[in-house]
């Protein structure tokens, strides 16, 4: 299968095996998407490949990186939310100590 994406502007075309393929006529997001998807590709929308940094040397070099950095951020994101709940919880004592506010 041959594959081409034809771009002008904002617009996108893309043809397959010299043939255009109607539904990806559009946006240039359709024609990718189609074409992606007709390879097998699959798309991942999440920061977590970054691994919380904006620099191309910090980009994680396997997927098993992303899946690492992905655990650690979902585990301090959970710890994050048992403090805030831990903090609510003291914040309700210390209002009731004072008099029920």
């Amino acid at each position: 299968m041959k594959l081409e994406i034809h771009y002008a502007d904002d617009w996108a075309a893309l043809y397959i095996d010299g043939q255009l393929d109607s539904d990806s006529v559009g946006d240039s997001h359709i024609a990718e998407a189609r074409a992606f998807k007709l390879l097998g590709a699959k798309q991942v929308y999440s920061n977590a490949f970054m691994r919380g940094q904006s620099f191309r040397a910090g980009v994680a070099p396997t997927l098993a990186d992303v899946e690492a950095y992905k655990q650690e951020m979902d585990a301090r994101q959970a710890e994050a939310a048992e403090k805030r709940a831990e903090a609510a919880r003291l914040l309700a004592e210390a209002e009731a100590l004072e008099g029920g506010k």
